[in-house]
């Protein structure tokens, strides 16, 4: 396998860490992800346990990689989280609370939620503050969503040890993994755009849709990071969501007073 130059010191930034990978076809732990044949040339390590490439990815284009996390590819989701580096998922998390509290705040999701926070659009003060009020619903939903599906994966789960053992804690990789599940929210861009073209019905039937994505992408997210199978994972996060709205919709009253 030869390489460009730029991805040939890339490879070698990320095998001149201490980090552990994992075969991302069988979740295998594995000490390297490829061997260096000479200077410029490079092999893929193939996995002991099921003796396929351990992470093909490293040699593929990023849109490829993105296109198989929008299929819900369990490979992509191991590549992304144990065998790449993560520091950046923060920031795309902080995006989509932006997005969906815009989405929130601008009442996008009336016909979806009664929760309303833009309590007098024709004083801008009083609008704005709709808005910091929309984001701090969304992020506290995001983290009941996240500290529910650690209980209930530890509570349903009978292991003493959860996740795959690749250098990484099992509670931050489910953080990257809740973030990584997000994504799914970006569908929501057509809804902010088209809003006035559309009809009630039509963007209920969206908004549903996008809903039902992001918890697919979830399931499949904890199924990869908890190591279980895919209807514990879907009983699981089926049921923290449930949670999560539940007292969701309670803390949204006592946001409500502040306005």
């Amino acid at each position: 396998m030869r390489l460009p130059l730029q991805d040939y010191f890339r490879l070698r930034k990320m095998k001149s860490t201490d980090q552990k990978y994992v075969c991302i076809n069988c979740g295998c732990p594995v000490q390297e992800l490829y061997r260096r044949i000479s200077s410029t040339v490079l092999k893929i390590t193939d996995c002991e346990k099921c003796n396929a490439p351990a992470d093909k990815y490293i040699e593929f284009e990023v849109l490829i990689i993105l296109i198989d996390l929008v299929l819900l590819s369990k490979s992509a989701y191991r590549h992304i989280l144990y065998n790449s580096n993560c520091k950046n998922l923060w920031k795309i998390g902080i995006i989509l609370i932006l997005l969906e509290a815009y989405c929130l705040w601008t009442e996008t999701f009336s016909k979806f939620t009664n929760v309303r926070y833009r309590s007098d659009p024709a004083d801008p003060f009083l609008a704005e503050r709709g808005f910091y009020v929309s984001s701090l619903h969304i992020l506290i939903g995001t983290i009941l969503l996240y500290i529910f599906i650690y209980l209930l994966t530890r509570i349903l789960l009978h292991r003493k040890t959860i996740g795959l053992d690749a250098g990484k804690s099992y509670p931050v990789v489910l953080l990257q993994g809740t973030i990584l599940a997000s994504i799914a929210k970006f569908f929501f861009i057509p809804i902010i755009i088209w809003k006035q073209h559309t009809t009630d019905s039509a963007m209920a039937i969206h908004i549903s849709l996008v809903v039902a994505y992001f918890v697919i992408s979830l399931i499949q997210i904890h199924s990869v990071v908890s190591q279980c199978a895919w209807t514990k994972s879907a009983v699981i996060v089926l049921l923290a969501f449930i949670v999560k709205t539940y007292f969701l919709t309670e803390i949204s009253l006592f946001l409500n007073a502040l306005m």
